[in-house]
């Protein structure tokens, strides 16, 4: 039947998994507490007495409670008024609002709440993992202790659910503290399959729902052939507030070399501000190392470390600066102890503001090498670079102008050195005629000006060239003009929907401009492929224009189907007149009155078929000059791919011909295997070789990569023929793995 209201005595004993199922028994039938209480209960029950003499009050058979999104049942529900005691038993459980479903045979508690136990605690939690006690016992309102208590997030088996889980954590006391807000395990171990493999006498984390709390991290293991050696660096973390943090990390190192032994100490230091966010991190160790260009010769006892960092801060809504940064005292530290060992070490100072349709960046960038070939006392400093770009709104006739507004300063300490300011004002009219026909005429004047230091007039290169170098002032004014025309047509239909359109572009420039008084920094990279047909500048950076004056053409078709699929075919070329190619290198593909032909396939007809293919011919026999071929197929349970790229002798890249391929195969629901192969067709030499094994549940993951690759001549620090990453994946615990 149906009883009158009654209230909730009180709340649940904490928010962690430990302290949810006592708060269960808090229901109390005092009509006199309820008078007090602001949130109603409903209750059903099949029946509900009070035992005047006792002081009881009780609520039997199929009992169930609602108290805002809290519900309880149990075969019985008990308040005795004179020991001030709330009892529910009987299939107790509690269904709480975040999803979670919590159990227990018997809940006594005190009203107070400060005091109580549960048997036989049980919880399926909201994530489906699942967690079981002898029992739960609640201590002073702040403690919860579990006896016998046992947790995994694995799902019981489908066809046997009485197996054991894939793993389980079992402990003799679980304590949780509500006021350091800690759980802690006493004589804990983790067992597989049943098996225990792991145990410690003492472990302790934060409550769920707590981000931050000083402690261990995971430990990181790393074993090479190469001086890298063995191994292990155990982080622990600091919380020093809400908004900032440390990180503390020693590292121990044994065999490698040159020493055969050696510790480093990593400290890394993270800040939140209001308007920003600060990171840096720094290394040392005082160890033998190698020379950084002849690696025959080691140094005794010198430091080695390193420094990193960056940072992002708001200055208003309208400007922002930042900072990244990454030094190193040798060329071998970094790769040796695993801190990431690019090439090239980048810092950049910046800042920039956003001011409607303009912009405004400027930058300061230093290099470091850790490449043994090259001299980091020569690497350029830009001090620094400041651009403005500013775009209008179209005008009543669409038109819109722009400019483009740069200044870049280029220091070596023994090579030269340039100052450049550039303007580049620019107009655009796009027009669309009656006919359906599309036209855009632009206008652009680019002035540079140059103050530059031992500049070769003859070469690009940076080296000084002696008695010829040239110390001085340059520049050049160059106008350009291009008028650009397609006209598409279209051919809608019920499968495919087809879009064909030529495209023409005349480009008028004066041939001039590329002196070799002014140095070339920024324009030393080229390469002729569909993307450039249509630029009216195909050159990156601004230390070289394009000269002369050429008419562009091409078509392109296009389908789209209506399913989802797509097809993309282009076809295009350049014609050059009054400019003889001078500036060009040899080899580049526009270096002739007729460029290359260029192209690109694209097909996508489906989910399972994704092809791209670029390819450039030569004007006089159509010999091929360059082609890429990517394709990946198969359905999302087997995706193979395949890439092909072959480069002709052109420019400064010597003939190349390489494939690769590889596939990634599910098997089942859980597992998966994949592999990648690299072969150099020209030099016919194996380049490397990776696979990778992947397994994933609900509660346990393994990946397994390894890498293959042949000796080089110089054996870097963590370098050697065979390399593997283990990583085994705890479900609500966290990771572990190792580098071999």
């Amino acid at each position: 039947m149906v009883l009158p209201r009654f209230d909730l005595m009180g709340s649940a004993f904490g928010a962690t998994l430990f302290g949810s199922l006592v708060a269960a028994a808090t229901l109390s039938v005092n009509p006199v507490v309820a008078i007090a209480q602001e949130v109603p209960v409903h209750m059903v029950a099949d029946e509900v007495g009070y035992d005047e003499e006792f002081g009881l009050y009780v609520a039997r058979g199929h009992v169930e409670a609602q108290r805002g999104d809290k519900i309880i049942m149990a075969d019985t529900l008990t308040y005795n008024e004179r020991t001030k005691t709330v009892t529910a038993s009987g299939n107790v459980a509690l269904l709480m609002p975040n999803g979670d479903t919590l159990f227990g045979n018997y809940v006594d508690v005190t009203e107070d709440f400060n005091d109580g136990i549960v048997q036989g605690f049980r919880a399926l939690l909201s994530d489906d993992s699942r967690m079981a006690a002898a029992s739960a016992q609640r201590i002073g309102g702040r403690q919860m202790i579990l006896k016998n208590a046992v947790y995994t997030p694995c799902l019981p088996c489908k066809t046997d659910p009485s197996r054991q889980p894939l793993w389980q954590v079992k402990a003799r006391d679980v304590v949780q503290d509500s006021d350091e807000q800690t759980i802690t395990y006493h004589n804990a171990w983790m067992e597989m399959f049943g098996v225990p493999v792991f145990w410690t006498p003492y472990f302790q984390h934060p409550e769920p729902g707590v981000a931050r709390m000083s402690g261990l991290l995971e430990p990181r293991f790393s074993v090479s052939s190469g001086r890298a050696g063995v191994q292990y660096a155990q982080p622990y973390f600091f919380t020093l507030g809400t908004d900032k943090d440390v990180t503390v990390t020693p590292i121990l190192r044994v065999d490698g070399g040159p020493d055969p032994a050696a510790g480093v100490g990593d400290v890394e230091y993270r800040q939140r501000f209001r308007d920003g966010a600060l990171r840096v991190e720094g290394s040392g160790t005082y160890e033998d190392r190698l020379g950084n260009e002849d690696r025959s010769i080691v140094k005794n006892n010198e430091f080695r470390g390193h420094f990193e960092g960056d940072g992002l801060f708001e200055i208003n809504r309208d400007w922002r600066w930042g900072f990244n940064s990454k030094l190193t005292t040798d060329k071998t530290y970094l790769s040796q102890y695993h801190f990431g060992s690019p090439d090239w070490l980048e810092n950049t100072l910046w800042a920039e503001g956003f001011f409607g349709r303009s912009y405004f960046d400027a930058r300061a960038y230093g290099f470091q090498t850790t490449d043994k070939d090259f001299d980091s006392d020569n690497a350029p400093m830009v001090l620094p670079t400041i651009s403005y770009n500013f775009v209008s709104e179209p005008s009543q006739y669409g038109a819109i102008w722009g400019i483009n507004a740069n200044v870049m300063n280029i220091v070596r300490e023994e090579e030269r050195d340039s100052l450049r300011f550039s303007v580049g004002p620019s107009w655009t009219l796009p027009y669309t005629s009656s006919m359906g026909d599309i036209y855009e005429l632009k206008l652009a004047f680019q002035s540079d000006l140059y103050v530059v230091n031992d500049v070769d007039p003859d070469s690009d290169s940076v080296d000084p060239g002696g008695a010829g170098d040239f110390d001085g002032v340059s520049g050049r004014f160059f106008p350009e003009a291009s008028l650009k025309w397609r006209y598409p047509f279209v051919r809608p239909g019920e499968s495919i929907t087809q879009i064909f359109q030529p495209i023409a572009q005349l480009v008028l420039a004066p041939d001039c401009c590329n002196t070799g008084e002014i140095p070339n920094e920024d324009s030393r990279t080229f390469e002729w492929d569909d993307t450039k047909v249509f630029d009216t500048d195909r050159f990156a950076g601004l230390d070289r224009v394009d000269s002369g004056s050429r008419f562009n053409y091409g078509v392109q078709w296009t389908g789209y189907v209506a399913d989802g699929g797509y097809a993309d075919v282009f076809l295009g070329q350049s014609v050059r007149f009054w400019e003889d190619g001078k500036e060009v290198r040899r080899g580049s593909g526009i270096d002739e009155d007729l460029s290359d032909l260029v192209g690109r396939v694209t097909l996508v007809p489906a989910d399972w078929l994704d092809l791209n293919y670029r390819f450039r011919l030569d004007a006089d026999d159509f010999d091929m000059k360059r082609q890429d071929l990517g394709i990946v197929a198969g359905p999302d349970e087997f995706r193979a791919n395949i890439h092909y790229i072959q480069l002709e002798n052109d420019v400064s890249i010597d003939k190349e011909e390489q494939i690769s391929g590889g596939f990634r195969l599910e098997l089942g629901e859980y597992w998966a295997v994949g592999a990648q192969a690299y072969y150099d067709i020209r030099d016919d030499d194996f380049i490397g070789f990776n696979s990778l094994l992947e397994y994933q549940d609900e509660c346990f993951g393994l990946t397994l990569n390894t890498s293959y690759a042949p000796e080089d001549d110089d054996e870097e620090d963590s370098a050697g023929d065979f390399t593997a990453m283990i990583q085994f994946r705890f479900t609500n615990l966290g990771n572990i793995g190792s580098n071999f």
